[in-house]
């Protein structure tokens, strides 16, 4: 219908998400089956359904939205940062193949906040050194790595930086740092799954 009613399309936003906070025992079927429906499986059926075009012309962006969930675990949210961790690798593979099909006029861009004040997660907070984001300053960010083309964008961007810090710090360093940048939210704990 898109491609019948617009065209061509040049910039493709995988955006779709579905989360579902509860400890993973309590997580149901249907709730693990739908988060990788929508938060993988969602993007590469409409990265198919528009990379021919793209490929034909070798020219177009695809954006993945991921998260920060997608690099770094959080309790309660085992599922969840299980499809975005596959949806971060998604991109970097698709943008490795693109690149070995000699396809440089296909751009990619991977965007992976943190938490984003959008009503998914009930009740979220923060320590003093976290904040939950607001949908605006996300958007920019994207918009300003999508015109910049850069391959993975942080919202807040210090969040490459844990990366490294994951890779170089003992663990007794990281849990500190975790217990510092903790965030909360409401989530079902103890409900055993009963499918």
């Amino acid at each position: 219908k898109v491609k019948k009613d617009i065209g061509d399309v040049t910039i493709l936003v995988n955006n779709a998400g579905v989360i579902t906070a509860a400890d993973f025992l309590s997580t149901q079927d249907h709730q693990i089956e739908r988060m990788f429906e929508v938060n993988i499986l969602g993007h590469m059926w409409t990265t198919r359904a528009f990379l021919p075009i793209m490929m034909n012309n070798n020219y177009g962006h695809i954006v993945t939205v991921a998260s920060a969930a997608g690099h770094f675990v959080i309790p309660f949210m085992v599922t969840y940062c299980s499809s975005k961790f596959a949806a971060v690798g998604f991109h970097k593979a698709l943008t490795e193949e693109l690149s070995a099909l000699g396809k440089d006029g296909i751009k990619t861009t991977c965007l992976c906040p943190v938490f984003i004040n959008t009503g998914f997660v009930k009740n979220p907070s923060t320590s003093r050194l976290s904040k939950i984001l607001e949908v605006e300053e996300v958007v920019e960010a994207l918009m300003e790595g999508i015109v910049t083309n850069q391959k993975m964008v942080f919202v807040p961007s210090n969040q490459s930086v844990g990366l490294l810090l994951e890779r170089v710090f003992p663990e007794r360093a990281l849990n500190l740092l975790k217990k510092m940048t903790d965030v909360k939210f409401d989530a079902i704990i103890g409900q055993r799954s009963t499918q």
